[in-house]
């Protein structure tokens, strides 16, 4: 049997990677820290380190981004360009500044969402971004499905990763871990920028565990809003978390994710698409599921301290 559950890691290594680009493509902390896909949009997800950005497209490229605290869900926005075959940086303590007294003093993660847009600042098709974390994090890239380069795509400031305008959202994902021995990154990926006071999303994510020997339990869950950095000790309860070794019995496990709508994790709980990372870990993300990113379109960036001063990012 455990011969078995060991071929079912690898083989689930293996097609972590070869997603099209239907669906979001996704490097994980530990590996070469890219994906194989470019983008029009990248997502770095529950980062601490330095973020890269590259347009390899022989003409200049203007880019919306978000910046979000994955503790408080606290955003503020930015815009930049980059010039053609031009790659830039930026370091977590200047992007986390904002957010911490001193940058990067005080520990935390952010996530940061980019996309190229046109003067106007509406969404367009440029399949020629691409990025990754140098440090840890979670990084995804969404290609555009429709139109040719430059194009605006759907309804202005409102991004649709459905697989039909930008590549598709993960409905769940499957997890092999050491027991009591990982943190697991989990980003609800419905975001609102739009509007300051709206709600972040929340959903109770749900784990069906298996252990080596292929014997399941049920039970381990955790309600997320936002985004959540959990080391595996700390899911659930303590009688019902079978990511501990003391419960699973065993040193390795696999963990079905999955999230369901569920009143104890809020009134506005629902079940959302999610991109799941670990850092010591695999994840494979499963099925499909819409996610939606809206923003404004007349906003100007707001004062982000002195990220803005280090990187010129002012937008014009």
């Amino acid at each position: 049997m455990g011969s078995k559950f060991f071929m079912g890691v690898a083989a689930l290594a293996a097609a972590g990677s070869v997603f099209g680009a239907d669906r979001l493509s996704v490097s994980h902390p530990g590996s070469a820290g890219a994906t194989t896909e470019k983008g029009s949009l990248l997502i770095f997800s529950n980062s601490y380190g330095t973020i890269h950005i590259s347009n390899d497209y022989p003409a200049d490229v203007q880019l919306q981004a978000y910046v979000v605290d994955e503790y408080s869900c606290d955003y503020y926005d930015m815009g930049f360009s980059l010039t053609a075959n031009q790659i830039t940086a930026f370091d977590f303590g200047d992007l986390a500044g904002p957010f911490y007294e001193g940058a990067g003093a005080g520990g935390g993660c952010i996530s940061m969402y980019v996309w190229a847009v046109n003067s106007s600042n509406e969404q367009i098709r440029w399949n020629h971004l691409s990025g990754g974390v140098i440090g840890d994090g979670v990084y995804a890239s969404a290609a555009v499905m429709q139109g040719n380069n430059g194009d605006t795509v759907g309804v202005a400031g409102t991004i649709n990763m459905d697989g039909v305008e930008y590549s598709s959202a993960f409905n769940g994902a499957v997890y092999n871990f050491e027991a009591g021995a990982d943190i697991l990154s989990i980003e609800l990926l419905d975001k609102d920028f739009s509007d300051k006071n709206a709600d972040s999303a929340s959903t109770k994510v749900v784990a069906e565990i298996w252990n080596s020997d292929e014997v399941k339990f049920s039970g381990t869950s955790r309600c997320v809003s936002c985004s959540s950095l959990t080391g595996l000790e700390d899911w659930s309860d303590s009688a019902v978390n079978f990511f501990r070794g003391g419960n699973l019995g065993t040193d390795f496990g696999k963990a079905r994710l999955s999230t369901e709508a569920n009143g104890s994790c809020g009134d506005d709980s629902a079940e959302h698409a999610f991109l799941a990372g670990a850092l010591n870990g695999s994840v494979a993300g499963t099925g499909s599921r819409s996610a939606t990113i809206t923003y404004g379109l007349e906003s100007e960036p707001e004062e982000a301290g002195k990220v803005r001063k280090a990187f010129g990012l002012l937008r014009k």
